[in-house]
Formats: structure tokens, sequence, C-alpha cells
């Protein structure tokens, strides 16, 4: 992950913050409320993040293609990439995303759309990748949900905040280990269909 991906992360979900405060002025509503119960929402946020970073441990651990597409993106997104990066990364796509899916658009088109939305933002180049939109589709509505019970964005922004960066923290992590153990990773990403 270079710092030009970032930047452009940066951007990109500034632009989404952005979007959101402007669809929250144009339907009269409040997209960045945390919710009344600061504290309780926050240790609900780090409880459900302890559960998806566990469920997908499990996951990578039982489904082989899983695997196989963390080889083939380690090289772009976390080989080589600092920690505070992959920190900074996590921040921005947890407030952005959130802000955007559940602050701005569930209250206005429902949990079923605005985590379907979410999916459709997680899809990748193939059908291959249709388990990380599936997964995606299914946070959008845990973060859904939490926003529903905690009356705010403090639950989902710190469980998705804090499930990125583990995750991505525990990913170069690995990758760092198995390369110290004598397994190098490729060097190369394995070239994705209708790629060159």
């Amino acid at each position: 992950m270079r710092s030009r991906f970032v930047g452009l992360a940066a951007v990109f979900y500034s632009a989404l913050l952005i979007l959101a405060a402007l669809l929250g002025a144009l339907w009269d509503r409040n997209v960045f409320t945390l919710g009344d119960r600061s504290l309780l929402s926050l240790l609900i946020g780090v409880a459900i993040a302890c559960g998806t970073v566990t469920s997908g441990i499990l996951l990578f651990r039982l489904v082989p293609v899983l695997r196989k597409l963390s080889d083939e993106l380690a090289p772009l997104l976390v080989d080589g990439a600092r920690g505070r990066d992959l920190v900074l990364v996590s921040v921005a796509s947890g407030v952005g995303e959130e802000v955007f899916f559940r602050g701005a658009l569930q209250p206005v088109l429902g949990i079923v759309l605005a985590s379907l939305l979410f999916g459709v933002l997680h899809v990748g180049p193939d059908r291959r990748y249709l388990i990380w939109t599936l997964w995606a589709v299914g946070a959008g509505f845990l973060f859904g949900y939490l926003y529903i019970w905690t009356g705010g964005l403090l639950a989902p922004i710190a469980a998705h905040v804090l499930h990125n960066a583990a995750t991505l923290l525990l990913w170069k992590r690995s990758r760092r280990s198995s390369t110290a153990a004598g397994n190098e990773p490729p060097v190369e990403p394995t070239v994705v269909r209708g790629e060159r």
C-alpha cells in the first residue's frame, strides 16, 4: 500500500462524508448522530469487532478461495505497507462508509437497501470476489442493526474501524511471519482475468 493509495482513500472517503452531509442537508437529517450512550456504544462496537475478526479468521482457515485471494491481493494491499497507513485507511473507510451508508442512506432507504448498496461498493473484479461482496452485505446488515440498536453511529463506526484495522494488521503480520519462516509470498500477484 503506497502513500498514493492512502491519499486516494482519504479523498474517496472524504467525498463520501461530503456527499452524506449534502444528503443530510437535502433531507433535513443529522447524518452524524453518534447516539446517546457513548461508552456503551463504544463497548458494543469493540465486542462486535472482536466477533467479526474472529469469524473472518475462521472463514479464512476454512475456505481455500479466501486464502488464494489473500495471496493475490496481499502484494497490493499489505506487503510493504506501514502499519500506520493501514490504520489510517481503516479509520477513513470505517468513518466514511458508516456516515454515508448508515447515517445518510439507511434512515431514508431502509436497512435492506442500504446494506445491499454497501455490498455493491465491495464488488470485486470477477466472481471469485463474490464471497467478499456477500461478507460486506452481511456486515452492512450487522452495522445497520448496530445503528438502530444504539441510536447512532458510534457503535458501527467503532466496529467497522476496528474490524478493518485488526484484519489488515493481522494479515500483514501473517505475511511477515510466513516470509520469516521461509515461505516467500509471491512477488507478483496472479493476473486477474481481464487484466494484462
